[in-house]
């Protein structure tokens, strides 16, 4: 039985005809154009054979792949009852979004779960209106329900799932051998299929305890006897009652002689694998890497590897993802605790590319992907006679994708609700471009089948305000001259020194790294009096520095960096304000990379001018950066003998447009509209932690990573603790290691980004940031580990880097580790009024 949900027609537009150079039929792959009519395929005709209709609606999409939508037969939706897991509109907008047009959902990790009849009916209708496609259900077989069995069964429910062993779902308890034959009995002669967790407890059998955060002292707990034994068991009562079973998500290959042999003696017996399973191995899973938990678990290679040796025998029927979501709490990251940890693997979206990408390396053809994820499974899922393949009659459900397209797998293109995933980072190859359901409805997936609101609506000018709001938090100000400008940090450190300098005014630039260079080179350009006070990368200026510097040049405005990414260093900025005032200057921050992860209080420490990026601790995509002027700033710049030298980022034209000068808001320019909203995503998020939260875990995770740093005996490059920027750790790369091997060895192994270090210390550091969602102590575990066997592996050389300054001081080379950082997906937040922190302020 399938469940249509009314929420899919306002992402795209009925057609009534697609074409396609490469249109995948049962025999052939040719040109077609398929006739859709009424949610069915009313004809397929070769080629481009005739005239069309008046009002006809034709979807061309030249050489993309035409096929049969997929099916996956094993999620988890998780509704009711627990939708902070997953729910109906965000498992099937993720489906769609992966070229799945029918999803099967799973009878347990639900509330109640789908056991009784009445249970079924709560089903129905949690998923009833929220469903972008369709969705079937498989009922659950828990010990004493056998009487509830044929009603589902009548009401449209293909099967039941059960467990041999404890599922972790208390509502859900495993049956016992006793209770299977009771449920084989009532079922006999129906065509019911009974799917099995095949996993089965080993007797008095008990794991040697070993580190919890290790891999494989899970994997040991978990051992293929536990499938190898259920699966006899599943296939002995298959040969009994010939009765169709199916093995869900098969991980271990030693069970594949008892499916081979169970199918000779012709028991009625099919087999899924899952995705994780044929693209992860157990080799590459990192300590404390909880997120690749699941049951049964992720074995070695050469397992994987008799996989898909299977699949091309034909002994596995299908792949599914068996979508199992879990926020990250429950995996417990900052633990590692892999026994502590839920199991469960998201990857829903994915499918279609993770499958193909491995799949095509080994002799796979488009035909074999269909019979895989489409026919097989509709027949599983008794849709047989509906979906699964292009035919006249069958429903219209199609996907559209590019084969050959490669793209990574990043976490806003992420529509199933927990974007936790051992996927993320993956460069995939198969990118899907369009669904299709069976009323004609034409879907693109991703981020940009949305539609945007129009950049001068009400509606965008709500969502700047909120911003506005969202930014005063974050820097901890009431300054009413306070936006987002249209650019990167780059920009807004434009904004900042173009409005607030004229030509001849003297500038003061603190330099130590990067970023008080590209200041001063801006404000050159500006056509100002540049002085700079220098210090080395890694050292920090004092209030007496600070003083001297401004009482030889009495500046206009004093440029200084808060957190210097380029070298690791946390600028303090008490008494800074202050002092500028004294002295006539106005105080312009850079808090680019400290923002969100170091304490700022812009009103208190009387700082002028701040601004930040949205791509570090915020996590949001670049492109748009905060900045707000205090009301000395504001006269300032608008009180100019000169106009600012660049319209776009003149600070009268941005304060209209923004509402900061109480008039009506006028056109500037076409902002970034997605990253506005991503913006005000971001910025929710880090409210809703907490600015003193967010500060006390940066500091936390940044002394754990120092602390397990100097235990692989590196050197931490900042001498003093308290100039340590919690969000970019940088540390000394021991001598004699050639940096690029080092790079080389985590970004192929481990998908570890580096790169080198920024102005002065290019050659000098090796950084390392943890800001914002990846800084946990996960992340620190997995760059300790990626560095221990990095240095364990690359070789130690006494000859160095011609082409490095420092080769001849006989100095090691020494350069930046980044981990990549994730991003949220859009939802609506609203701000409350600021007020300045304390120990419980929010928004």
């Amino acid at each position: 039985m399938s469940e249509k949900g009314t929420a899919r027609a306002e992402a795209g537009f009925k057609v009534t005809t697609v074409r396609s150079t490469r249109v995948v039929l049962d025999n052939t792959i040719c040109p077609a154009e398929i006739l859709i009519n009424d949610g069915k395929i009313v004809s397929i005709l070769p080629g481009k054979s005739r005239t069309y209709a008046s009002g006809e609606k034709v979807l061309d999409v030249g050489d993309l792949v035409v096929m049969p939508g997929i099916i996956d037969p094993h999620i988890h939706a998780c509704e009711p009852g627990h939708t902070v897991l997953e729910s109906y509109s965000s498992a099937t907008k993720a489906a769609a979004a992966g070229g799945i047009t029918t999803i099967v959902d799973m009878p347990m990790n639900c509330l109640p779960p789908t056991t009784t009849m009445a249970n079924f009916d709560a089903k129905l209708k949690s998923a009833r209106g929220q469903c972008h496609v369709d969705v079937a259900f498989w009922g659950g077989v828990i010990p004493g329900n056998q009487d509830e069995l044929l009603p589902m069964l009548q009401a449209g429910v293909p099967g039941f799932k059960c467990f041999l062993t404890g599922c972790s779902d208390n509502e859900f308890p495993s049956v016992c051998l006793q209770d299977l034959h009771m449920v084989m009995n009532e079922l006999e002669g129906t065509e019911c299929v009974l799917l099995f967790h095949a996993e089965q407890d080993l007797g008095q059998w008990e794991p040697v305890a070993e580190d919890p955060a290790e891999y494989k002292s899970f994997l040991d707990s978990c051992p293929d006897a536990m499938e190898v034994d259920a699966i006899h068991t599943i296939a002995d009562l298959c040969l009994q009652y010939k009765m169709p079973c199916h093995i869900v998500h098969l991980s271990s290959a030693q069970a594949l002689p008892i499916i081979r042999e169970a199918r000779k003696k012709g028991a009625p017996l099919t087999v899924e694998t899952a995705h994780h399973y044929l693209t992860l191995t157990s080799e590459h899973i990192p300590p404390g890497g909880t997120y690749y938990k699941c049951r049964p678990p992720i074995r070695g290679k050469n397992n994987r590897e008799q996989l898909w040796a299977a699949l091309q025998e034909g002994l596995i029927d299908m792949v599914v993802s068996a979508h199992n979501p879990c926020p990250p709490d429950l995996k417990h990251l900052d633990e590692g605790d892999f026994f502590k940890a839920q199991g469960g693997i998201s990857s829903l979206q994915f499918g279609l590319p993770l499958f193909w990408t491995s799949a095509k390396s080994r002799g796979f053809s488009l035909h074999d992907l269909v019979q895989l994820m489409c026919t097989r499974p509709a027949a599983l899922s008794r849709l047989e006679d509906q979906k699964g393949s292009l035919r006249p009659g069958m429903d219209a459900d199609l996907v559209i994708w590019d084969p050959d397209k490669e793209f990574e797998v990043k976490r806003n293109m992420i529509h199933h609700k927990n974007k936790l995933t051992p996927y993320l980072g993956f460069r995939l190859c198969g990118e899907v471009f369009a669904t299709l359901d069976t009323e004609g409805q034409h879907s693109l997936p991703g981020e940009g089948g949305r539609q945007l609101i129009g950049h001068v609506h009400k509606e965008m000018f709500q969502i700047m305000d909120e911003i506005k709001l969202g930014i005063q938090y974050a820097f901890q100000t009431q300054n009413p001259l306070t936006l987002a400008i249209s650019g990167s940090g780059h920009c807004a450190m434009e904004a900042a020194l173009m409005n607030a300098v004229e030509r001849g005014d003297v500038v003061l630039v603190a330099v130590n790294g990067i970023w008080g260079e590209r200041a001063a080179d801006i404000s050159e350009r500006l056509g100002a009096d540049v002085q700079q006070m220098v210090k080395s990368p890694g050292e920090y200026f004092t209030l007496k520095d600070i003083e001297q510097g401004l009482a030889q040049h009495k500046p206009a405005v004093l440029f200084i960096t808060h957190g210097e990414s380029s070298s690791g260093v946390l600028q303090p900025l008490d008494g800074l304000g202050e002092l500028c005032h004294r002295y006539g200057s106005l105080l312009l921050v850079d808090s680019v990379a400290s923002l969100g992860g170091a304490p700022i209080f812009m009103d208190q420490q009387e700082i002028d001018i701040l601004y930040s990026g949205s791509q570090k601790v915020l996590n949001v995509p670049p492109g748009t950066a905060p900045i707000s002027f205090s009301e000395r700033a504001r006269k300032k710049s608008l009180n100019r003998k000169t106009k600012p030298p660049s319209f776009y980022l003149d600070l009268g034209w941005l304060a209209n447009y923004w509402g900061c000068d109480g008039k009506p808001r006028m056109y500037h320019h076409t902002p970034p509209v997605n990253n506005f909203f991503s913006l005000r995503e971001g910025l929710a998020i880090l409210a809703e932690q907490g600015l003193e939260n967010s500060w006390k875990l940066h500091k936390e995770n940044c002394l754990y990573l120092h602390e397990g740093l100097q235990k692989l005996g590196l050197k931490l490059f900042v001498k003093e603790e308290v100039a340590r920027l919690p969000t970019v750790t940088t540390i000394v790369v021991p001598e004699g290691y050639d940096w690029k091997e080092i790079t080389e060895f985590l970004m192929n192994k481990y998908a570890i980004e580096i790169t080198g270090g920024l102005g002065p210390s290019v050659g000098k550091v090796l950084r390392i940031g943890l800001m914002g969602y990846n800084s946990t102590k996960f992340n620190v575990n997995r760059v300790l580990h990626a560095l221990k066997d990095a240095l364990q592996h690359c070789h130690k050389s006494k000859i160095f880097c011609p082409n490095c300054p420092h080769s001849q001081q006989g100095l090691g080379h020494q350069h930046t580790v980044v981990l990549q950082l994730g991003s949220y997906i859009l939802q609506k937040r609203y701000f409350k009024p600021i007020r300045t922190i304390g120990s419980d302020a929010r928004l």
